[in-house]
């Protein structure tokens, strides 16, 4: 979780790198304080940006689509 969009890009953008120098496999998403508040106040994927991600926050679009359902 970040509010610092240089942030999110280089811990996104940089997992490859590291993961092939140390023989690592992270492949942990990095989201904007904003976009978990979406989601926790209804909204879906889209409205959140979810879907703009390099690497993709699963956990937190699972959530997304449950909450929008209940909406429903």
């Amino acid at each position: 979780m970040t509010p610092c969009p240089l942030c999110q890009a280089n811990v996104e953008i940089y997992q490859g790198k590291i993961n092939k120098r140390h023989g690592t496999k992270f492949a942990m998403p990095v989201t904007y304080y904003s976009q978990l508040m979406t989601v926790a106040y209804g909204g879906g994927i889209k409205q959140a940006g979810l879907d703009g991600h390099v690497i993709r926050a699963k956990k937190l679009e699972e959530i997304a689509v449950k909450v929008v359902s209940a909406k429903k």
